[in-house]
């Protein structure tokens, strides 16, 4: 579902009733973008942020995706293909500064930085926000809202395609 009173180009909302469509929603981007983006993921606990990265990551050909919690960095590479994702749950603002996430933005790489709210990320490349939140975890404990933002002029441009594919796709 989609919440059509936000402008072009601008934030939308998507919601899934289950992790399989949520899995659906990573595909759908994963098939649709190619590289040199970066994606700051920001949700709660069990929202699905690793499982939203796994479901894009595998659609994508990389298997064996996992949490990066407590290695902080995972890098999956497949041919020309790179996608480093991260984790900064554990991380204080100035530590976030030691992992020098704005040198893994590499031309074409993909970037996921989870937990993003932790620091202030400024980049070159389109820079997308997806808020993943569980409304209602006692009625629909499956069910996800997904919040896109663009966090720059680039993300606006690579957000509004995807707003028309996702709409088509789960419609409201």
């Amino acid at each position: 579902m989609c919440d059509r009173s936000s402008k072009p180009n601008q934030m939308f909302r998507a919601s899934s009733s289950s992790e399989e469509e949520t899995g659906r929603i990573a595909a759908l981007l994963a098939r649709e973008l190619s590289g040199g983006f970066t994606i700051l993921l920001t949700g709660g606990l069990g929202a699905g942020k690793t499982a939203f990265v796994r479901s894009f990551c595998e659609e994508l050909g990389f298997t064996r995706v996992r949490s990066p919690s407590f290695t902080l960095v995972n890098r999956y590479e497949a041919g020309d293909k790179e996608i480093v994702h991260s984790d900064l749950y554990r991380l204080e603002e100035r530590e976030v500064e030691d992992l020098d996430l704005a040198g893994e933005e590499v031309e074409g790489s993909i970037l996921f930085v989870e937990w993003s709210e932790r620091a202030h990320f400024f980049s070159h490349r389109p820079l997308l926000e997806i808020n993943i939140s569980a409304p209602d975890v006692y009625n629909c404990p499956d069910r996800r809202v997904f919040t896109f933002t663009p966090k720059n002029a680039k993300g606006e441009l690579l957000l509004a395609p995807l707003r028309k594919i996702i709409e088509e796709n789960f419609p409201p």
